[in-house]
């Protein structure tokens, strides 16, 4: 049915069948198997259907583990340079215990170490943060940590050395983590993301806010990064 990706010429009916079977045909509505009539307790697809439905899974799988590269990079470098900017302002690296922390987040904190508890591992500094989840530090950009005590907008530059002047505030960067959040989210927890017109664009926003963060770090990602050339590699139908 297909002569592009490789991978999706080799995908006949009788293995589209299985991995359907494997996978659930609920599972495959999302990428458009339709279910055309039934016979007895089982769904029967057409053969274009099923094919189809099984190749959009492969390309989502392969731009999922596309993005992998830079949403690894933004994740880690985000948590330590915001430990480093919080530790130092708070003069403590323990400033994950401090008053100012919203409920939310000291519950989380609370988790981690009691996570670290119970595995036997020692509760210092460098491992709760490492225990703490992207959603966590995209949560230390709410509008709560402007006032009193918190760290914004002082420490933005700390974090962002590179951030342009029209996107530096809390809250624009709050926008673009969030939205680093839920592409994660989608593409983490095995959802449709190869649907996405913009999906180039959203990764290359991806890209910018890790160099904003780190030029180097950025360099690093897209010299080994794949996301582009997957991206490029689109199905196409055998004629």
């Amino acid at each position: 049915m297909f002569n592009n990706p490789e991978w999706a010429a080799l995908i006949d009916v009788k293995t589209a069948g299985g991995v359907a079977s494997a996978l659930s045909h609920a599972r495959l509505g999302a990428f458009g198997l339709e279910q055309h009539h039934v016979v007895g307790d089982a769904a029967v697809h057409s053969t274009a259907n099923l094919v189809g439905a099984v190749s959009r899974h492969g390309i989502n799988m392969v731009l999922c583990e596309a993005l992998y590269t830079v949403m690894h990079m933004l994740e880690l470098v985000l948590r330590n340079r915001v430990h480093e900017a919080f530790s130092t302002h708070f003069s403590s690296s323990r400033w994950f215990e401090d008053a100012w922390l919203k409920a939310s987040h000291q519950r989380l904190i609370e988790e981690a170490k009691t996570e670290l508890r119970q595995r036997g591992v020692a509760q210092d500094a460098n491992r709760v943060i490492a225990e703490l989840s992207f959603g966590f530090w995209c949560g230390m950009f709410h509008a709560g940590y402007e006032r009193g005590e918190g760290p914004w907008p002082a420490l933005l530059r700390s974090v962002f050395p590179r951030v342009p002047k029209s996107w530096a505030t809390r809250e624009k960067i709050r926008v673009r983590l969030e939205s680093a959040r839920l592409l994660r989210n989608r593409a983490f927890h095995h959802h449709p993301i190869f649907q996405f017109q913009d999906l180039h664009a959203r990764h290359r926003a991806l890209v910018e806010l890790l160099g904003w963060m780190s030029p180097d770090a950025r360099a690093h990602v897209e010299s080994i990064c794949r996301f582009s050339k997957v991206h490029a590699n689109r199905l196409q139908l055998a004629v």
